[in-house]
């Protein structure tokens, strides 16, 4: 199976909001988060499973990611902001064999951590970006499958656009 770990696209300060958990996109978040869903869509091995933490900004992250896709989030897990990959691992290995592609939607430093642990390389995971990784088949470790910032997934989404299909 493979992961993808994206992190949310930008958010408002904490302090617009007064809570961390309610930090919404920004204008340029959700323009952000759009483009890169639509050129995401060019790269993900379907089925697909889409979880998101329960924060508002990687929600509303996940949002475009589901449009992109035409799947809709099936799981909010706490493990995602409290940074559990543990639970996690747990979690992804009751999905069914058929699932070719979890894409997990949540934040930094937890993202990068978590790409660090399960493939023993440590990349930058700026916001609206993704790791790809191919999970070994215990789901413990995996390789790198690619890494991709959010202005060329943008582009990719302009080239899915122009007529390319999807996986």
């Amino acid at each position: 199976m493979d992961l993808l770990l994206v992190r949310h696209a930008e958010a408002e300060d904490a302090g617009d909001s007064g809570s961390d958990f309610e930090r919404q996109l920004t204008a340029h978040g959700h323009a952000s988060a759009a483009e890169m869903a639509e050129g995401l869509a060019l790269c993900v091995h379907k089925p697909a499973v889409l979880w998101s933490s329960p924060l508002l900004r990687t929600r509303e992250t996940a949002a475009y990611i589901g449009k992109a896709l035409g799947v809709a989030v099936s799981n909010y897990p706490d493990a995602i902001p409290a940074g559990d990959l543990g639970q996690l691992r747990h979690d992804w290995q009751s999905l069914s064999p058929q699932t070719n592609t979890l894409i997990v939607v949540g934040h930094q430093p937890h993202l990068g951590v978590w790409g660090a642990q399960l493939m023993g390389i440590s990349l930058p995971v700026k916001k609206a970006s993704v790791i790809a990784i191919a999970l070994d088949s215990a789901g413990t470790g995996g390789q790198l499958l690619w890494y991709a910032q959010p202005a060329a997934l943008a582009r990719l989404g302009q080239i899915r656009h122009q007529g390319w299909p999807a996986l």
